[in-house]
């Protein structure tokens, strides 16, 4: 892989940077749940379960690095997947009403290799919320169009070339600006080495694009750390999260080993599989502490608390594996991470058909008050979506900026 470095001037900017990434919710609105939505215990732990979908469909939210729920905590974005067609939803939490989004067409939706096919409709994986301008912005494969949440107003943005796909999993800046997305020569898929892989930045007012770095692999993930950088796992040789931003045309390897690595206010939380660790960074300091992983814990996502105060992670057999789910919060860290304890939240619970619509990817909502996650449905043998009740649970006690001092 070829590696293009940061000029002298970003390295600095970088390094003056002021801290973790931008607040999506400056004053989080407690969800307003329908008594429509079913409610029961979890299968081992009786924490308060609500069903926000139901039926013969794989429904699962955008991918759990970035948001799913609209600024005011309105409406839920989803995917439904049934019947041979993916298509993007919105869910009205406080009616529980359903309102179809998107009218995709593309024949071609999978995202190789890591999930399973879904039919006809909407690139899978690759559509994005922008949160303050109340878009979803979706590939209909090489077209990027935006639906406006609330109006249903839908307009194309932009096409990417015949020779090219649109590859990864893609992020909004913070301020709504810019769409940061991957593209790659058709074909590409990680595990090979590719030539003129690109992480590319729309602007949705000035309709500017601009390349932000040149990658010889399909990296799958791109993430907004703030405004100006972005976190890319991971490069085709091996598990790996890089840094690019707006100015430099490059990027650098922040750690390698990552698979997992969600960007909150307090740093970048990810899991080290080969290490065995678990770890939040700075990546503008260059600082970050590490802890050991518990022996139980399997193949592991770390969770997501967008404000990086409670650190849960789901454990399951293998990726490819879903018999065998469940959902852990650490409690608190002594000694460095010699000495931890961990709260079990949902116990084993299933999931239905496969790929990455299979795994739970919790989530912490913006109020604090719940999990939001992907399990299965014993009924249908289906993948839904569900909120577990964490309202009881402090902020993980021993991981935070001062672990980072």
């Amino acid at each position: 892989m070829n590696r293009r470095e940061f000029t002298a001037a970003s390295v600095a900017a970088v390094l003056a940077g002021a801290g973790g990434p931008s607040s999506l919710h400056a004053t989080p609105p407690r969800l307003e749940l329908s008594p429509r939505f079913r409610q029961f215990p979890a299968p081992e732990t009786k924490r308060q379960v609500l069903q926000l979908t139901s039926g013969d469909a794989q429904c699962y939210p955008l991918y759990y690095f970035i948001p799913t729920l609209t600024r005011d905590g309105r409406f839920l974005v989803y995917h439904r997947a049934g019947a041979g067609e993916l298509q993007l939803y919105r869910l009205d939490l406080a009616t529980a009403e359903s309102v179809r989004l998107t009218n995709a067409s593309c024949v071609d939706t999978v995202w190789r290799p890591w999930c399973v096919d879904s039919g006809r409709g909407v690139l899978d994986h690759r559509s994005v919320l922008n949160v303050p301008r109340n878009l979803v912005v979706y590939f209909d494969g090489n077209e990027a169009r935006a639906v406006d949440i609330e109006s249903l107003e839908d307009r194309s943005l932009f096409r990417i070339p015949g020779d090219r796909d649109a590859y990864g999993q893609n992020c909004c800046t913070p301020d709504g600006n810019w769409f940061v997305y991957i593209h790659v020569p058709r074909g590409a898929i990680w595990g090979r080495p590719c030539e003129g892989a690109e992480v590319v930045a729309y602007h949705f007012d000035r309709g500017e694009q601009r390349v932000l770095c040149r990658l010889d692999s399909a990296v799958f993930h791109v993430t907004a750390y703030d405004n100006e950088h972005f976190v890319v796992t991971h490069p085709a040789e091996g598990p790996g999260m890089l840094l690019t931003n707006m100015t430099s045309g490059g990027w650098e390897l922040l750690r390698d080993g990552v698979v997992h690595c969600p960007c909150t206010e307090r740093g970048i939380a990810y899991e080290v599989p080969a290490d065995r660790q678990l770890g939040l960074m700075d990546p503008l300091a260059r600082r970050r502490f590490e802890f050991p992983m518990p022996e139980p814990f399997q193949y592991i996502h770390t969770g997501w608390d967008p404000a990086g105060r409670l650190f849960l992670y789901e454990n399951s057999t293998d990726w490819d594996r879903f018999d065998v789910h469940d959902m852990y919060a650490l409690v608190r860290l002594d000694g460095h991470g010699r000495d931890h304890e961990w709260l079990r939240l949902t116990g084993s619970w299933p999931t239905y058909v496969g790929g990455q619509k299979a795994h739970f990817h919790p989530q912490v909502t913006p109020d604090r008050r719940w999990v939001l996650f992907t399990g299965g449905d014993p009924a249908t043998h289906t993948c839904h979506i569900f909120l577990l009740d964490i309202a009881d649970l402090a902020d993980s006690a021993g991981i935070g900026p001062d672990a980072l001092r």
